[in-house]
């Protein structure tokens, strides 16, 4: 009995019911041959079979030419497509079984349901009432972390383990697929994996199809996983087609009715703020001379939709116009240093029947309520330190700043004074301002998710080596007196001992906060980002705090000071 891979096929594609199972068939170039139906005892069954010409693999010409007497035999790729549909409560489920390297691919993008495999293989593999001695079941977890760099891996074990040594991390990782051994082995035999398809190596005979999928189906609907998996649920790409075209829909009247709502644009990667001066929208070139082109201090939302308003460019609007579009960030002789999209620059929180859901760097999430409130509520409680520091203004660059505030304050400057470390490939930033109270204080311009992750991990990351590695200790104390200009009291590292409860990390944030609480004004992944770095140096034994640098227009704004 080969493995059987499975894809729950939609019942619905565009707000209207699937008729007939050729709605979600969509082979592209495949030609296929269609055979059935076949009517079993509680089941019909179709079988699309790929049919594919004899080919000579890519590197045959290759080798041929060191080997002219090769033989090297032509090969295909055949493959199949076996649609099940099973008669139930009324209605009719249909599953879709690949098989073959080409079957899956005569499935339409919308045509299953995604996401269907996860949930189906933690509910065999965790059933509800599962002991926690009998946790040890996972072989491979795939995740998705969100941060400076967006980061996929696939931990493996050599056997099966709990999930707790896959080292996800349940504030940051995005879970996207598990394999393991389910409880049931009698029914789904040695093996369970899913991730959009559910796969099993399940003994079974052909006529018993139809009472697998109503057993697939069932599992698929428990919701066994949540006991120990529901945390999965707070936070989920988007991939149902349906909603989200729906999302797109609502996202383009928020632009086109709303003035944005509670949309941003923000720069989609790490920047280089000392570098980049200002932005340039698409539509620039059209009102600017060639030689002095319009720009734009800061990227802001309401700037550009006045801007394709004044162009007419916003009839209609559309998301295929949003991804095409491009916005370029510049330097002060106006030489383009990045150029994106101005669909992934948007960022921001929509509502859609009562739920939440986040865009942020292209890509749709949704979002449990709960979930947010907690985020949000753990945000606005960080305490906020009132270290004097100089007003700024949207063009005010990180390098000029840092160091107005340390000539202005007596603050020692170690912004990219950085340290080498053995073993480690990047050199590492103490902090860009020291004070005298003993604030590592880590400076970032703009709300940009990527930005501020950077920032967050930065602070960590200084901390964690200040704490741990003597050598670092050792290197900061020399850094430091190097750049103190003579003024004592800053010599905090040079000790053999070091108490974390004695220091603040701070990141201070230059940004247009016009008033906005944190929770407010900082993006959605980045305040995922900053709870898990603060938690993590408060279990340190660090004291933290966030500044917030208000570059709105004669709102420079100030808060009192508070330890975490």
């Amino acid at each position: 009995m080969p493995s059987l891979t499975c894809y729950r096929l939609r019942s619905r594609i565009a707000n209207r019911p699937v008729g007939d199972f050729h709605e979600v068939i969509d082979g592209g170039a495949l030609r296929y041959v269609e055979y059935g139906p076949i009517h079993a005892r509680n089941f019909t069954a179709h079988v699309l079979v790929v049919g594919s010409v004899p080919h000579e693999p890519p590197w045959a010409r290759f080798v041929r030419v060191g080997f002219d007497d090769i033989d090297i035999s032509p090969a295909n790729s055949p493959g199949a497509l076996l649609i099940v549909e099973v008669p139930y409560e009324g209605s009719v489920l249909r599953f879709a079984f690949a098989f073959g390297v080409t079957g899956r691919f005569l499935l339409a993008a919308d045509g299953f349901e995604r996401g269907f495999g996860l949930r189906t293989a933690l509910n065999v593999i965790y059933p509800a009432g599962t002991a926690a001695a009998d946790a040890a079941r996972l072989r491979s977890v795939d995740s998705k972390r969100r941060g400076p760099t967006i980061m996929r891996s696939r931990a493996q074990a050599s056997e099966a383990s709990a999930f707790e040594d896959f080292d996800v991390n349940q504030l940051q990782d995005v879970v996207s697929a598990a394999v393991g051994v389910p409880a049931d082995t009698d029914t789904w035999g040695t093996r369970a994996s899913g991730s959009d398809a559910f796969r099993i190596d399940p003994n079974i005979r052909f006529e018993d199809l139809g009472d697998l999928c109503l057993g697939i189906h069932d599992a698929s609907e428990r919701t066994d996983y949540a006991d120990s998996f529901g945390w999965i649920d707070d936070i989920q790409p988007v991939t149902d087609p349906e909603l989200r075209n729906s999302l797109e829909d609502t996202i383009l009247r928020m632009l086109v009715e709303e003035d944005g709502g509670d949309l941003v644009l923000a720069p989609p990667e790490i920047v280089d703020w000392d570098r980049v001066s200002k932005f340039r929208y698409h539509f620039d070139r059209r009102q600017g001379v060639a030689h002095s082109p319009v720009t734009h201090s800061e990227m802001r939302l309401a700037d550009y939709l006045a801007g394709i308003r004044h162009h007419h460019l916003d009839h209609p609007l559309t998301v295929d116009n949003l991804k095409s579009r491009r916005i370029k960030a510049v330097d002060n002789d106006a030489a383009t240093i990045h150029a994106w999209s101005v669909w992934r620059c948007l960022v921001g929180e929509l509502q859609l029947n009562n739920e939440t859901y986040i865009l942020d760097e292209g890509d749709l999430y949704h979002v449990r309520d709960t979930y947010l409130n907690d985020l949000d509520t753990y945000i606005n409680n960080i305490p906020q330190a009132a270290i004097p520091l100089p007003p700024a203004t949207p063009t005010t660059l990180e390098g000029p700043f840092n160091q107005m505030a340390a000539a202005a304050h007596g603050y020692v400057l170690l912004d990219q004074r950085t340290i080498r470390l053995p073993g480690r490939t990047t050199p590492v930033e103490v902090c860009d301002l020291l004070t005298a109270n003993r604030d590592l204080v880590h400076v970032k311009r703009h709300f940009s998710s990527s930005n501020l992750s950077h920032l967050f991990a930065q602070g960590y990351v200084s901390a964690e080596l200040l704490q741990m590695n003597t050598e670092f200790r050792q290197r900061a104390h020399a850094r430091v007196a190097e750049f103190a200009g003579g003024r004592t009291g800053f010599d905090f590292f040079d000790t053999t001992s070091f108490a974390p409860r004695d220091f603040r990390i701070v990141y201070a944030i230059m940004a247009r906060w016009a008033g906005r609480t944190p929770a407010d004004a900082l993006p959605f992944f980045a305040k995922i980002n900053l709870r898990n770095f603060t938690q993590q140096l408060r279990a340190r034994g660090f004291t933290f705090a966030l500044n917030s640098i208000d570059t709105t227009p004669r709102t420079i704004a100030s808060a009192p000071q508070h330890r975490s």
